[in-house]
């Protein structure tokens, strides 16, 4: 397949790669990765070879951007309208599903709690209020359980899924949903910190975290073709850096693929749940 990539665009653009970037070693990991990406996919337009591992809004709605990565729960509502899925890629840890992924409930290890619906009135610690790993599908989990749209007695923001953790750790909060991908970096990285929670069980699984175009670009992008660039890339790659990123692949996509997220959120509002609380 013919992996070159065209684009009008005059100015430098750039790939952005951070949702699973928290690490250095992450960071080496994926840069090396697209080393090998930029050369198969021998762009005609100027690209930044170094990545960009910001995950904020603002990254995404870069007029210089040409993909990078979002959660699918702010891709089905604040991106809906400019951003397009291309690829999603797949990783070996637990609670993947192939294309699929969960989110692990936590607990401190020394916490009373064994299941979730133990947890009524307990303080939950959310990454962002607009995650599906950390908020939608905690919010879809307890929305069986909750009374009067209610089910926690206070929901903290930590800004990361590391954070969150962190939080239940120290017992500062109670319960958290960590995406079982980031799970598995903070095991890799700090162990020592991961041993200080345990799970309570998993959520729902829904689409993993795409990598995002926007559509004005879509004309002369292919996905299928930067997805096929993305596999023989991997392939490629170092065994030390693939085991590292836990990676098996990447996979073709598009935005029907990530309706079961926003299902989730419909669910929680007809069980009386709109908003995690």
């Amino acid at each position: 397949m013919n992996c070159e990539a065209t684009d009008k665009q005059q100015a430098p653009l750039f790939v952005a790669c951070g949702m699973y970037a928290f690490t250095d070693e992450l960071r080496i990991a994926w840069q090396k990765l697209f080393e090998h990406f930029f050369k198969l996919a021998k762009p005609t337009f100027e690209v930044d070879r170094l990545l960009n591992f910001e995950t904020g809004h603002a990254v995404l709605n870069n007029p210089s951007l040409w993909f990078g990565q979002t959660c699918g729960y702010p891709l089905v509502t604040a991106f809906r309208d400019t951003l397009t899925p291309i690829s999603v890629p797949i990783f070996d840890v637990e609670g993947c599903d192939h294309k699929f992924y969960s989110s692990l409930l936590i607990v401190s290890k020394n916490s009373a709690f064994s299941k979730l619906e133990e947890c009524k009135g307990s303080r939950a610690v959310i990454n962002t209020s607009d995650s599906n790993s950390g908020m939608n599908v905690l919010r879809h989990a307890v929305a069986a359980f909750n009374q009067q749209g209610t089910f926690f007695s206070e929901i903290q923001l930590s800004g990361s899924h590391l954070q969150s953790l962190t939080e239940v750790a120290n017992q500062r909060a109670d319960i958290a949903a960590i995406d079982c991908v980031s799970y598995r970096f903070i095991v890799d990285a700090w162990p020592e910190l991961a041993a200080r929670v345990k799970s309570v069980g998993f959520t729902a699984k829904t689409c993993g975290l795409p990598f995002v175009i926007p559509k004005l670009r879509t004309i002369n992008n292919n996905g299928e073709n930067i997805t096929e660039c993305l596999n023989q890339a991997l392939s490629l790659l170092d065994d030390k850096l693939k085991n590292r990123l836990h990676l098996k692949g990447f996979e073709y996509i598009d935005i029907d693929e990530y309706q079961s997220t926003l299902d989730l959120e419909i669910a929680a509002r007809a069980a009386g749940y709109p908003v995690l609380a």
